[in-house]
């Protein structure tokens, strides 16, 4: 009876975590909203890699714990390189630009949006499509990451 109670419990549970995130050693790090962007290929004009593309990523991560980390990194098979990015204002001009890392304070919510924090996709290795997923994998200051599979609109 006390192992049917656990399973049950167990099964009860599994329909609150999605099913897209893998949790790595911290689960206090929760991910909401995750999205790419549509991205068709170009032409590399003159390029090495031949046909090319970019894409975005965008994620919202809450740190529930009380120590604060920070998003150092993101990988993804869709991609030949992941960047982290900001997007300022330079002059009349908005430029995107590489970052270290995006601070995630405890109890702190830090939400990507176009325009602003994003994860970018620099040579794309296929055309991202409405409906498809892209892998994406999310490493953290503390040694934490997060596998998601994040959907295209």
């Amino acid at each position: 009876m006390r192992t049917l109670c656990v399973l049950l419990l167990c099964g009860v549970a599994a329909l609150f975590v999605d099913p897209s995130v893998s949790y790595g050693a911290d689960s206090s790090i929760q991910v909401a909203d995750a999205w790419a962007r549509q991205a068709p290929m170009m032409p590399a004009m003159g390029h090495m890699h031949g046909d090319t593309g970019t894409g975005a990523v965008y994620v919202t991560l809450r740190n529930t714990g009380a120590v604060p980390d920070a998003l150092v990194g993101a990988a993804s098979e869709a991609a030949e390189v992941v960047e982290l990015h900001e997007t300022i204002r330079d002059g009349e001009v908005m430029r995107m630009r590489p970052v270290a890392k995006l601070p995630l304070p405890a109890g702190a919510t830090l939400a990507m949006q176009p325009g602003a924090l994003h994860i970018m996709l620099i040579h794309l290795k296929r055309p991202l499509h409405p409906g498809d997923t892209v892998p994406l994998t999310l490493t953290f200051e503390h040694g934490a990451t997060l596998t998601l599979q994040v959907p295209v609109r």
